[in-house]
């Protein structure tokens, strides 16, 4: 039986839901703005990119983001995206790691209240109780932290979004004529 269902004492709160609901939007921004960040840096339509993201975890978008990164500092030579501009996105990049590991907890733990101020989380995976594996089987998250785990997630929205905003974009009206030379 699922750990909140164990009885009216575990069953998490109106705040705790609505605390993990918050992350959970601002997660879905983060992995959206991911999309389009990697639309800009392939010089891609978002629209047209999105048939190639919508197909990519969170992880794989950040990895096609580090190497497009790389790709524009060692081939073009920061002629398209600046130094300081690839900086700034494998900086983010490195901040959305660390926030996807706390979402990862969120999406793929089964979670339980442990008093009304903190809830506890669980993979119940199988193994034995030792180890790092074990040790990264649980965690606890007072309703402090989930706040705080909020405004990082919609920080880091606001960051991207102004980012995106700030590279160049291969804008849908008149791609044939830059293509086709017509």
């Amino acid at each position: 039986m699922p750990l909140n269902h164990s009885s009216q004492y575990s069953e998490l709160t109106n705040e705790h839901f609505q605390a993990i609901g918050k992350l959970t939007v601002e997660w879905s921004n983060i992995e959206f703005l991911l999309g389009v960040l990697l639309s800009r840096l392939l010089v891609t339509p978002e629209f047209l990119a999105r048939t190639y993201t919508d197909h990519m975890s969170c992880a794989k978008r950040q990895e096609a983001i580090k190497e497009a990164s790389e790709i524009h500092r060692y081939r073009y030579g920061y002629k398209l995206v600046s130094e300081e501009q690839i900086k700034q996105i494998l900086d983010i990049n490195g901040q959305i790691t660390q926030l996807r590991t706390t979402r990862n907890k969120f999406a793929h733990f089964c979670w339980s209240r442990s008093n009304d101020g903190e809830i506890f989380g669980t993979s119940l995976s199988g193994g034995i109780p030792e180890g790092r594996k074990y040790r990264k089987s649980f965690v606890s998250y007072t309703v402090a932290e989930l706040a705080d785990f909020h405004e990082k997630a919609y920080a880091m929205v606001e960051v991207l979004s102004e980012l995106i905003q700030s590279l160049p974009e291969m804008e849908e009206e008149g791609l044939t004529s830059k293509v086709t030379g017509r």
